[in-house]
């Protein structure tokens, strides 16, 4: 039995497709089936049905994907740890990104790779927090940050940061509610926000509801960016994380407000498949963005705190 034969059934046995588990390997479909057919010999017995809906585990298949993947990741990170003992950091990362955390964090962290690890070939995408979620579970990614802990068999989830959502307008917009903004005014607002297939809006929406509040919001938006390019120019409102707000603060065209108690939060996490050891580059890549976006949420905070309290005297 070989480490490649392993390899190529976990994969056909979760991908159920020899198409799909082939294009995931990058490998010949031929060269797939051999290898499962010297497995299930091996073993003397068959591990799949072939049928017309794809390769279904056979009761042995089971059997056999719940004993070899504690061996295939054991394994697969032993060989990791000796390839990197080195100290040298190289290999590919395929990371997933919500948009919200592909911001000025993101390019630091770029940066800081081409800079001091040229080694390592860097494959970043954007998606919403399900869809990564899918694509982490599937192989074709290494790991996602997203909004919140969706809760599913196989994933590991590494803490990023807390992160308070603030009421957004633009500098010269004046709010005609009391500071700070209570979730029952949100309605009172002239609102733009995510869609409700966005990660932030279902946070938004899990907290009102536990309020007993529902909004509609006048228009919605899924690129967050764009929203906040949205505020310098107009006289709307939006409910956004304090990072994203972060160039528009730095630069005075947009205010950043409280909302108050209970308010709003969003957890950013980090998922990856636990069958999968995350490689040294990983695990270095999601350190440098978790540090670089708890730097930019300290500095927010100076901006919010005056900002505040100069519209609070405004309002006076």
């Amino acid at each position: 039995m070989e480490l490649r034969q392993l390899k190529y059934f976990t994969c056909l046995y979760e991908e159920g497709s020899v198409t799909k588990a082939a294009q995931r390997l990058n490998i010949v479909q031929p060269a797939l089936s051999m290898q499962i057919s010297k497995l299930e010999e091996e073993l003397g017995q068959p591990l799949f049905e072939r049928t017309p809906k794809g390769m279904t585990p056979t009761e042995a298949g089971v059997q056999a994907y719940r004993l070899f993947m504690p061996i295939l990741g054991g394994l697969l990170e032993a060989r990791q740890t000796l390839i990197d003992r080195s100290g040298k950091i190289g290999g590919r990362i395929n990371a997933g990104l919500i948009a919200s955390a592909a911001n000025q964090a993101l390019a630091s962290t770029l940066a800081y790779f081409v800079e001091n690890h040229p080694d390592v070939e860097l494959q970043i995408s954007y998606g919403y927090s399900q869809d990564l979620i899918d694509r982490v579970l599937s192989g074709t990614l290494d790991f996602a940050v997203i909004n919140q802990s969706f809760q599913q068999e196989h994933l590991n989830r590494i803490d990023i940061l807390n992160e308070e959502l603030l009421i957004a307008c633009s500098a010269t917009t004046r709010l005609r509610v009391p500071l700070p903004v209570s979730l029952k005014a949100l309605g009172q607002l002239k609102l733009v926000l995510p869609s409700r297939r966005h990660g932030l809006r279902i946070v938004i929406d899990q907290v009102l509801a536990a309020q007993g509040i529902e909004l509609a919001p006048h228009m919605e938006l899924d690129d967050l960016t764009v929203i906040e390019s949205f505020l310098r120019r107009s006289d709307w409102v939006s409910v956004l994380p304090a990072t994203v707000l972060q160039r528009g603060l730095e630069e005075g065209a947009v205010r950043a407000y409280p909302i108050a108690s209970p308010g709003i939060t969003r957890r950013m996490v980090c998922v990856h498949d636990s069958r999968r050891p995350l490689t040294p580059a990983a695990m270095l890549f999601i350190d440098i963005i978790s540090k670089t976006l708890g730097t930019a949420l300290e500095a927010i905070h100076f901006f919010k705190e005056g900002t505040t309290q100069d519209t609070d005297n405004e309002l006076s």
